[in-house]
């Protein structure tokens, strides 16, 4: 795959789950849990609108800086494979957040720590790779 099309398919990852948010906007409560302290417990809150979108644009603005690093560099320092596995990453942290804040009984901890160490063993193998 050219780093056109894995930056498709981050992009693709990003405005599906965001998508989704808005989609299940109807049935979210009225404060959304968008961080989680250490024992699992909710520690801020937003509007659920705010809190539908934060991570995939937070992750759009990742893509487009690191995009742009490489292009004003005129390297390929970041591999385009990382792209989507960070929207891999956060799309997933999106979907325990929206079933967290829908009221399945969600370990946020727990379920994301996978999550993290997928994240950390892929991206060494990526970056090794390229």
């Amino acid at each position: 795959m050219n780093a056109r099309q894995y930056d498709a398919l981050s992009v693709a990852l990003l405005v599906g789950s965001a998508v989704a948010g808005l989609l299940l906007l109807p049935s979210l409560p009225d404060q959304f849990a968008i961080h989680f302290g250490t024992a699992g417990d909710p520690d801020s809150f937003t509007s659920p609108l705010v809190g539908v979108l934060l991570l995939p644009v937070i992750g759009l603005g990742s893509l487009l800086f690191v995009r742009g690093i490489s292009s004003v560099a005129g390297s390929e320092d970041v591999p385009p494979a990382f792209g989507l596995l960070l929207s891999a990453f956060l799309a997933y942290v999106q979907g325990v957040v929206l079933a967290w804040n829908l009221g399945y009984p969600v370990d946020v901890g727990l379920a994301v720590l996978p999550g993290v160490l997928v994240l950390l063993v892929v991206g060494l193998a990526i970056d090794r790779l390229y």
